[in-house]
């Protein structure tokens, strides 16, 4: 990795590995994820018919068969080159024509939505100092004006997360730290609010035992801990405990067997990087 002039706090989250999104077709994903953004369909574990990981440095994307739901928000994915990826999608887009495929020129980045309409922004690494080639750098959550600020006191006082109030383009907006340059965004926008899905996010975290504790003693837990995890779904202010999003969390201890397994990729790996 390149040379570094900060080393960024983190906290109980140290690393998102994935984000979750049901799709009803993988030919589909194939063209989007693999042929045109450029990632790895994962070679050794979930081949079959019925799932599908894709690689992207050292985190995925989970894309299970099922009925696409709306992630409301935006998925941040760095890639080496921007400009290929782009060539890639438009060499695509005439075998996603019909379905809500898009790509666009936004701000040195490219904004695409794959063919069930879920946000992807495309950023280049040259343009994200210490990124290795392909990473998941980001989820921005859209989320209901007046609530960023209890999200992200919930993130800070029950899961122990830096959290930085930080505007994005002028809306309201709370940035998290779950691992080394990786953050979850929630950013506040007129309309929205908790949208049902059936998507999720994967994250290790420190402290696993006590932050369980801590979560069922507020009757948070969505499915007790088993095999080195639980899940969350539900954020409320922490004061209060009355709801105020809601989107899935699958939280792993360090001593998950998934915890830092090596991934394929058709990049460098991070550690022949410069």
């Amino acid at each position: 990795m390149r040379p570094r002039d900060r080393s960024p706090d983190t906290g109980s989250l140290v690393f998102f590995e994935h984000v979750n999104l049901r799709v009803p077709d993988h030919r589909l994903a194939t063209l989007y994820f693999i042929e045109g953004l450029g990632l790895t369909r994962d070679p050794l574990r979930m081949v079959g018919t019925r799932n599908m990981w894709v690689n992207a440095g050292l985190q995925q994307f989970h894309l299970p068969i099922g009925e696409p739901t709306p992630l409301p928000g935006e998925v941040g994915v760095v890639v080496p080159d921007l400009e290929a990826v782009l060539a890639q999608l438009d060499a695509v887009s005439r075998e996603l024509k019909g379905t809500a495929f898009s790509v666009e020129r936004a701000d040195g980045t490219l904004r695409t939505t794959t063919p069930w309409g879920h946000r992807i922004r495309v950023h280049a690494r040259a343009a994200m100092p210490g990124w290795v080639p392909q990473a998941l750098a980001y989820i921005e959550f859209w989320v209901a004006p007046d609530t960023a600020a209890g999200i992200g006191a919930f993130y800070q006082a029950v899961l122990g997360c830096p959290v930085e109030a930080r505007a994005i383009d002028g809306d309201p907006a709370v940035s998290v730290t779950v691992g080394p340059d990786q953050t979850f965004r929630f950013r506040e926008r007129p309309g929205a609010g908790i949208v049902p899905n059936t998507n999720h996010v994967a994250v290790y975290l420190t402290r696993y035992r006590s932050i369980y504790a801590e979560i069922e003693a507020r009757g948070l837990v969505m499915e007790a801990d088993a095999d080195e995890q639980f899940r969350l779904q539900d954020i409320v202010d922490p004061g209060s405990g009355v709801r105020i999003y809601r989107f899935e969390h699958e939280m792993r201890s360090l001593s998950h067997r998934g915890y830092r397994r090596p991934l394929v990729n058709r990049v460098p790996v991070p550690w022949e990087v410069d």
